[in-house]
């Protein structure tokens, strides 16, 4: 029998809407203490120049799948955090981000027509943000798969060894992004928390053993990135750590990934709101 508690959060308002009080619970808030929390706050964003070339890598999570508007078979949305930054600081963006990318895909392996992203990276630019891991331990496949009640939904017998690889790929990545341009600011995204950290809920679609399953993989990919990502050189942004409820079990007023059944994006990722909310903390990382 499936089991869940409706999470409610109080207070909840529109990210477009939060005016700059003293509401320490909104989602711009949230976002600043986040960043705040989890980077070394410097003032980056002003050596920016309208212009300059901001690269954006990664998986679905970094691109907006699902989100209208959506542009070639990689599922980008223009309003993904990669076009929210870039129009914030009038940068000229090089979105390769792309549903299913691995880290490979990312280094040096095609998907389809699309090359290794990271061939975008050239030595002029200035900005790279990048959102990718998850789908190297099978994270949101997981996911889709436990959410289908038609399917019998187990722990991946492989999930140990597939973060041992991912831990060594990961930083890989990280170098070999700092190599192709060595004057860029590296930001690392994290994927938002998609299951509440004590409870379940209905729209998740979950049985309270395929949540814990799905938690833990979160809590595990998250504990990865901060032992590799998070380094000196490269800006972290976390939303998993936020406080409150932001999963498919909060209002919509505060959900930043999706449940099962998404209203614009898709299952079990981010929302526009969540990419607001990156976003917003790519923002206050950066010291702006």
């Amino acid at each position: 029998m499936r089991r869940a508690a409706l999470m409610l959060v109080a207070g909840a308002l529109s990210f477009a809407a939060v005016a700059c009080s003293g509401d320490d619970s909104s989602p711009r808030a949230v976002a600043a203490t986040t960043a705040a929390q989890t980077t070394t706050t410097v003032a980056i964003a002003s050596s920016f120049k309208p212009g300059d070339r901001y690269v954006a890598l990664g998986s679905s999570i970094a691109s907006g799948f699902g989100i209208s508007v959506q542009s070639t078979s990689c599922g980008r949305s223009n309003r993904n955090y990669p076009h929210l930054i870039a129009q914030r600081y009038g940068l000229r963006l090089v979105d390769v981000t792309c549903g299913a990318a691995t880290i490979g895909n990312v280094l040096d392996t095609p998907q389809g027509d699309h090359p290794a992203q990271i061939a975008a990276v050239t030595p002029d630019t200035k900005l790279v943000t990048v959102t990718a891991g998850g789908n190297d331990i099978g994270y949101n496949g997981k996911a889709i798969v436990c959410g289908d009640p038609a399917n019998t939904c187990t722990a991946s017998p492989t999930l140990q060894k597939d973060l041992a690889a991912t831990r060594v790929a990961l930083k890989s990545m990280i170098e070999k992004i700092k190599t192709a341009a060595p004057s860029a600011t590296t930001v690392f995204v994290t994927y938002p928390r998609e299951v509440p950290a004590n409870t379940n809920c209905p729209a998740l679609s979950f049985t309270d053993a395929e949540a814990g399953i799905l938690r833990s993989m979160g809590e595990q990919l998250e504990s990865l990135f901060v032992a590799v990502a998070k380094q000196p050189g490269v800006v972290f942004v976390d939303p998993y750590v936020a406080p409150g409820d932001h999963t498919g079990c909060a209002p919509a007023s505060q959900r930043w990934t999706a449940g099962h059944v998404a209203d614009d994006g898709f299952a079990y990722h981010p929302t526009a709101l969540g990419h607001r909310v990156m976003a917003d903390m790519i923002v206050k990382a950066l010291g702006d």
